[in-house]
């Protein structure tokens, strides 16, 4: 350590001695920032300059004459809406050929040309639906600039967004509209009578249904109960004639909870069902396990009464039927296999029966099960639309719901709710039908025009505006500059470096210091160019902050990571150098080159091509700039200081470089030296 120092401390003195190396010192210490500072203004805002970039608009199209007798040229009002637009600069031209030609000169970034055509389409859908879209030509110059026409394309996506949505609205818009003309033009006493039909089968489908919710609670003698104090509530309800649409609405929130735990169920049975019959075929195929084989068909016997239990005894909906009809003869072919074993457990007929009984299952039961349920579920829709049309008539049902709701809060009283709701649903379908009846004919359209009102607005709007998007940011950074803060950053640092060892000489004189040994010699002038490097690393880092302002969260540790990575750059690159010599220099260049293209400071490491993605990892500039971005945007858990720890890693191997490679390569240096002397180039 003595020597070391005293290397250190010969080096300030021929420092301060000669102000000629003062001067370059200074340089050294500060120049390397200007790199950095430079290329993080350029970059700082460029989105907000991106209205400077001009794009073409014009138009084929020579519009088309409405119904009305209104001509209407859409390309027109598109161009007439957006040529203000602050973000781009679009020049509408008359001319097309004239909008093509500046986008080749490179007058312009890009063009957007309306063909003819364009207002047909967008007031024509029926037409553009079956074999066009509205059409839309986009020119753009990538030679002139490729991040511009990247720019543009964007631009052009969103411009053609915004025309595509307009598009959808109007033509929703006109739809639901000529929906609701023809509504009117249409025979309206025959509409009627058909409405009148469907009212009277979801009557019917609703009855069976609150019978099959019955079946299902038999067994449950507090859910009895339930159901009969529920029962007692709603005729109350009837006669006091209370309202509370709301609670209806949560209530039937809860029947589609409940609904859903249903369908759960019955695809829970039926899974087992199905592994059941799978087990049950296992055993039939060995006479031997002929107990194990009535076991399972014990079992499959007891999943099929449960599933038939769930169901009515009689159903009255073609689903409910069905499902009903194969559980019946699945129970009577599983009773069949139960009797041959029982007689003859090695008959060929076992095996056929329990075959017919696999495919019940997958051809019968499941598919009828899962139509029933989905009946129920079109049952809860339509009571949803009965809600919300005709809320100022529901008023004898909430009470009941909102009590029951109250006081109930499992699965079985949830049943009971429904059951209630589906009965006064019930009810409410009779009230209507039999208003529709008693009405004249003339005055049937029109009771049911007051249910099912059309607006083609509304519809168009949900349609459109379907679904809406909130953005969240971490770690936002104060602008793209200030992102790229870091890359830049680190660049400039490693530049400071291989201008340290062009200028500077890495080798201590071992005359003047006959007795230190390599590590000492190593070190003692390290210390100097470890110095300035620190220099260049405050230097950076305060123009970084107070004179471009990229306003870091953790400034002292933004410091404390470019401080670690000159130390790291300064001592990789003084030891290739020590070592290697001019090859050594060029060694840092061409190393910086690679990790400039493949550090991921400017684009994700996952786009670009895959030996970066390899080799990246390696060399340390991904690490530096991952740690100053902790540093700028916020911390996470502890990668910052992974960071760190993996760049001292490098720090490491460049010492043991320095130290231990040094002296074997020493005469391969001198002769590499000497023969390029002898050119008299280099």
């Amino acid at each position: 350590m003595k020597n070391i120092l005293r290397i250190f401390k010969n080096d300030l003195r021929s420092i301060y001695k000669y102000i000629f190396v003062l001067i370059i010192v200074l340089a050294l210490g500060t120049l390397p920032s200007l790199y950095a500072w430079i290329n993080i203004y350029a970059n700082w805002d460029p989105y907000s300059s991106t209205g400077n970039l001009e794009v073409a608009l014009a138009s084929r199209d020579p519009g088309i004459d409405l119904k009305n007798g209104t001509h209407v040229n859409s390309a027109e009002e598109v161009i007439a809406d957006v040529k203000d637009d602050e973000q781009i600069r679009y020049r509408p031209l008359d001319d097309p050929e004239e909008a093509i030609e500046g986008v080749r000169s490179g007058r312009f970034y890009a063009a957007i040309i309306f063909e003819d055509g364009f207002s047909y389409d967008m007031h024509h859908f029926e037409e553009a639906v079956d074999q066009r879209q509205p059409r839309i030509t986009y020119y753009t110059n990538i030679k002139k600039n490729p991040v511009a026409s990247k720019i543009t394309d964007q631009v052009a996506d969103t411009l053609l967004s915004k025309i595509n949505s307009e598009y959808l609205e109007a033509m929703l818009t006109e739809y639901f509209d000529d929906v609701q003309k023809a509504g009117s033009e249409v025979d309206l006493d025959q509409a009627a009578e058909d409405a009148l039909e469907q009212l009277i089968g979801t009557r019917d489908a609703l009855h069976d249904y609150s019978a099959s919710i019955s079946q299902i609670m038999a067994t449950k003698s507090d859910v009895s109960k339930a159901l009969k104090n529920a029962q007692k509530k709603l005729e109350q309800a009837r006669k006091d004639g209370k309202s509370d649409v709301a609670k209806a609405r949560k209530k039937l929130e809860e029947a589609e909870a409940t609904i859903k735990e249903v369908a759960e169920t019955i695809d829970g049975k039926s899974d087992k069902l199905k592994t059941a019959i799978a087990d049950l075929k296992d055993a039939l195929g060995d006479p031997a396990r002929k107990a194990e084989a009535l076991e399972e068909a014990d079992r499959v016997l007891t999943l099929l009464q449960d599933l038939r239990g769930v169901l009515p005894k009689d159903p009255e909906t073609a689903s409910g039927k069905a499902a009903a009809d194969a559980l019946d003869v699945m129970i009577g072919q599983t009773k069949r296999i139960k009797t041959l074993l029982d007689n003859d457990p090695t008959s060929p007929e076992i095996i056929s029966e329990a075959n017919t009984l696999e495919e019940l299952l997958g051809d019968d039961l499941i598919p009828s099960l899962k139509l029933m349920m989905s009946d129920i579920n079109k049952a809860l829709e339509i009571t949803k639309l009965l809600l919300k049309s005709a809320g100022g008539t529901l008023n004898n049902i909430d009470p009941v719901l909102g009590s029951a709701g109250d006081t109930v809060v499992n699965l079985d009283a949830s049943l009971g709710g429904l059951q209630s709701m589906l009965t006064s649903l019930e009810i409410k379908l009779d009230d209507i039908i039999q208003q529709v009846q008693d009405a004249a004919d003339d005055d049937k359209a029109s009771v049911l025009a007051k249910l099912l009102g059309i607006d083609g607005q509304q519809y168009s709007d949900l349609f459109t505006n379907f679904v809406e998007i909130e953005a969240e940011e971490f770690f936002a950074p104060v602008s793209y500059g200030a992102a790229m803060t870091p890359f830049y950053s680190i660049i400039a640092l490693w530049v400071g470096g291989v201008m340290l060892v062009t200028i500077m000489n890495c080798t201590a004189d071992r005359r003047k210091y006959p007795q230190i040994t390599e590590s000492e010699g190593f070190f003692g002038r390290y210390l100097i160019f470890f110095l300035i490097g620190q220099i260049q690393a405050a230097v950076v880092v305060a123009g970084d902050i107070f004179l471009l302002h990229c306003s870091p969260i953790h400034p002292w540790l933004m410091w404390l990571s470019a401080a670690v990575t000159s130390m790291v750059f300064v001592i990789l690159i003084y030891a290739l150098t020590l070592v290697f010599g001019d090859i050594g220099r060029a060694a840092v260049v061409v190393i910086m080159i690679i990790q400039i293209a493949g550090s991921s400071g400017t684009y994700p490491i996952e786009i670009l091509p895959e030996i970066f993605d390899k080799i990246y990892r390696f060399f340390p500039f991904p690490y530096a700039i991952n740690a100053m971005r902790e540093a700028i945007c916020g911390l996470y858990a502890y990668d910052y200081i992974i960071y760190l720890a993996k760049l001292m890693i490098f720090f490491l191997c460049a010492a043991l470089l320095g130290i231990f490679v040094r002296k074997p390569f020493l005469g391969v240096k001198q002769f590499m030296q000497e023969k390029m002397k002898e050119t008299e180039v280099m």
